[in-house]
């Protein structure tokens, strides 16, 4: 969701410039400012960019170089009058000094201020110099996200290299599970009196209980689902779905590390976890 976008637009030999900068953020947040005038527009011009750029920490400033923070106009009309009145005061009084030019711009009603208006042509390049900067935005974020799909890409097939290698690993775990239970069962036969029956089923048991081959089903499946969810183009945001497949992947990689009971085993599922923690990280980058 990193990205930047800049447009200009002309209106009357001045140019409207507007600025977009974005960074991550699981909502949108949007900081606007803007020229005089355009308070009247705030709501339609948030719910327009928000409506384009979806979710992230946004900064938006619109600068018109004919709009100023207040209209001032000079009331010609009265202050002629008012320096009239002191020539002919100063006529009477034979004062040489005539420089009421301060005096009479400090008097009330000689300079007024109003507030900008936007004309409607001047509001039409606006909406095109804003349409035309989130273009550029959403070109840069095209961009970044390219750079991203790959490394997520990278990562996730890393995961299913993985589970490819935990395939054979398991295959050695159980065999040292096999051997660890046979010669304890061999200790402990000569010494206790032992129901072997009995034994077996517990043994049974605690076989079933470390058996992994669901995880290992599970785990390929939400890895192949979270390809597909990258490979599909008819979704536009795919950040969030994607978070939530990342969590169940997540979840079958605990079950095996829980399950492991097998240092080799355990080194792989580390391996998977870092693999993961770099695909979330990526995540929290795209929309």
């Amino acid at each position: 969701m990193t990205g930047y976008g800049k447009a200009t637009g002309q209106y009357d030999n001045g140019n409207i410039t507007v600025e977009i900068r974005s960074l991550n953020g699981k909502n949108v947040d949007l900081r606007l400012k803007y020229s005089p005038g355009y308070s009247s527009k705030e709501i339609w011009l948030r719910n327009h960019i928000i409506a384009a750029v979806v979710r992230g920490k946004i900064d938006v400033t619109i600068t018109n170089e004919h709009a100023t923070d207040a209209n001032i106009t000079l009331n010609e009309e009265l202050f002629k009058k008012y320096y009239h009145k002191f020539n002919q005061l100063a006529d009477e009084l034979n004062e040489s000094n005539r420089d009421f030019f301060p005096v009479i711009a400090r008097i009330p009603n000689i300079f007024k201020e109003t507030e900008y208006y936007l004309k409607d042509e001047e509001w039409e390049v606006t909406v095109k110099t804003l349409d035309k900067a989130l273009e550029n935005l959403c070109a840069y974020r095209l961009e970044e996200g390219k750079s991203i799909e790959a490394d997520i890409k990278s990562n996730i097939n890393k995961i299913i290299k993985y589970t490819g290698e935990v395939e054979i690993i398991d295959e050695e775990r159980k065999q040292k599970l096999q051997e660890r239970l046979s010669t304890v069962l061999e200790e402990i036969k000569d010494r206790n009196n032992i129901n072997k029956d009995r034994f077996e089923q517990e043994v049974l048991y605690y076989l079933e209980k470390l058996d992994i081959n669901e995880e290992k089903q599970r785990l390929r499946q939400h890895c192949k689902y979270f390809l597909e969810i990258i490979n599909d183009d008819t979704i536009k945001a795919k950040g969030k779905k994607l978070s939530f497949v990342a969590q169940e992947i997540g979840r079958e990689i605990n079950t095996l590390g829980a399950k492991a009971q097998y240092s080799p085993l355990q080194k792989t599922v580390i391996n998977m976890k870092d693999s993961l923690e770099k695909i979330k990280e990526q995540l929290a980058n795209i929309l």
